[in-house]
């Protein structure tokens, strides 16, 4: 997914069956690049544990849950989805006067180095992203990042960009999508 392609085989923007450009709704992360998914320089890891907690935000019992666990597992009090580590991120309420703060960790898969981001922000919406680099050391090595949200001029309905990590080799893009109140 990180290492898909917005663009389509002629270097544009890819289009929807109206010839207008297309939004991840349309076309999802993009375009599958497989020789660059075989060194995507970082991932955003999820445990069996993430997976559960999203089944608990969405309401399901204890009997339910066991099913899904060798282990007896209880929900915790208070789980939020938007910090569900995956790497689309969609802020689907976001209103005038707050501020939305996710928080994401990526695993480096490849060498050493240091990755920057580069941000496309959704219209109306100012984007921050504390830290701007990440440095990695080590493969297995983990950063955790997050990503400010705020409306900067108000419009109705959704509106999409996307954050960029790259060290110069690897290009790991995450979908922003956001919906103003």
């Amino acid at each position: 997914m990180t290492t898909a392609t917005i663009l389509d085989n002629s270097e544009r923007e890819i289009k929807d069956q109206s010839k207008e450009d297309a939004t991840p709704f349309g076309y999802g992360a993009g375009h599958i690049q497989p020789e660059l998914a075989m060194d995507p320089g970082l991932i955003y890891d999820l445990s069996i544990v993430d997976y559960i907690n999203f089944l608990c935000s969405h309401g399901y019992n204890q009997t339910q849950m066991n099913m899904f666990s060798k282990n007896l597992f209880t929900c915790p009090k208070y789980y939020n989805m938007l910090d569900f580590n995956y790497p689309s991120i969609t802020v689907p309420n976001l209103s005038k006067h707050s501020v939305q703060v996710i928080t994401r960790t990526v695993t480096n898969v490849g060498p050493q180095g240091t990755y920057q981001v580069h941000v496309k922000e959704p219209y109306g919406i100012s984007v921050l992203v504390k830290p701007k680099s990440l440095k990695f050391n080590e493969v297995g090595e983990k950063k955790t990042f997050k990503v400010i949200f705020k409306v900067t001029k108000p419009t109705s309905g959704y509106v999409f960009g996307h954050l960029l990590w790259s060290d110069g080799r690897h290009k790991v893009m995450s979908p922003l999508v956001v919906k103003h109140n």
